[in-house]
């Protein structure tokens, strides 16, 4: 397992020429990854002793979890550290996301910002853009869901907020998973507080 700024790249032995490592067995985009556990591997008892940290990443596939064993807690505390700074790390530097979808049968596209949160726009038929249909910070998000394929319901408060009503027979759906989008929004949500919520986990990880 190698980290760089964007990615996590997984390997099946230790590439020790430079074609081998251009050449990943798996590579996970570290914006839409999070760290799920470090600590004891969960289990049976024979494996209790044993150190693990575990990533779970939104693909267009869906999702993608893997679990990691380490030997000592310092190497436990130096993966852990580099996977949650190189995540909000890579928020910082992609500061867009941008999915094609589509909304009462139009073509739209749902673009995720850093800074700026969601934004809905017509999908444009030449190079200048399309109209905005939506635009709403994260923090006016009320509620998400997603049926764990394509379909995905953000409801912003009000109906006008209320992007994705079953009810009205409007579905937001994806060309890819509905997984990809959530994990990316998650990970732009909480970079803003990153400091605080690194701290606050090595308080009640010791």
């Amino acid at each position: 397992m190698a980290l760089t700024e964007k990615d996590i790249l997984l390997f099946e032995s230790v590439p020790w020429s430079r074609e081998s490592w251009s050449m990943p067995l798996l590579t996970h985009p570290l914006l839409a990854t999070r760290l799920v556990h470090s600590g004891s591997a969960r289990g049976s008892p024979s494996h209790s002793s044993d150190l693990v940290f575990a990533t779970r990443t939104g693909t267009g596939r869906g999702i993608e979890s893997h679990i990691f064993r380490v030997e000592t807690h310092w190497d436990l505390s130096t993966w852990t550290r580099a996977l949650v700074q190189g995540v909000h790390a890579a928020a910082e530097i992609i500061k867009e996301v941008s999915i094609g979808c589509t909304l009462n049968r139009q073509d739209i596209r749902l673009t995720l910002h850093y800074e700026k949160g969601f934004t809905v726009t017509r999908e444009p038929a030449d190079q200048t853009g399309g109209a905005v249909l939506f635009r709403y910070p994260y923090e006016k998000l009320k509620m998400s869901a997603d049926d764990g394929v394509r379909n995905l319901y953000l409801d912003f408060g009000g109906p006008e907020g209320e992007m994705v009503s079953s009810e009205e027979g409007k579905l937001l759906q994806l060309y890819s998973s509905s997984k990809e989008p959530l994990s990316v929004f998650g990970n732009y949500y909480v970079t803003p507080f990153y400091p605080n919520i690194f701290i606050f986990y090595k308080k009640t990880k010791r």
